[in-house]
């Protein structure tokens, strides 16, 4: 085993299948913690709104803390 499956292995997760996306409701791996609440999101759309501009920079002024567990996902193969 590689030291990098054991860091995987090992990994105390944040977010599990009872987060869910407040989008979609698919599993959330995402959570944005912001000045008026918090935000849970799945890959997808976490992802949509990373990659538009605007909605980045809205995403940017509202949250002060990510927990991106998206990596999550690497290890259920």
């Amino acid at each position: 085993m590689t030291n990098n499956l054991i860091e995987q292995i090992d990994k105390k997760w944040t977010l599990d299948t009872s987060h869910r996306c407040d989008v979609c409701g698919s599993q959330a791996y995402v959570q944005t913690l912001g000045v008026t609440g918090d935000l849970l999101f799945c890959v997808h759309h976490y992802d949509k709104i990373m990659r538009n501009e605007k909605a980045q920079k809205a995403m940017t002024q509202f949250a002060y803390q990510v927990i991106d567990e998206r990596e999550q996902l690497d290890t259920k193969i």
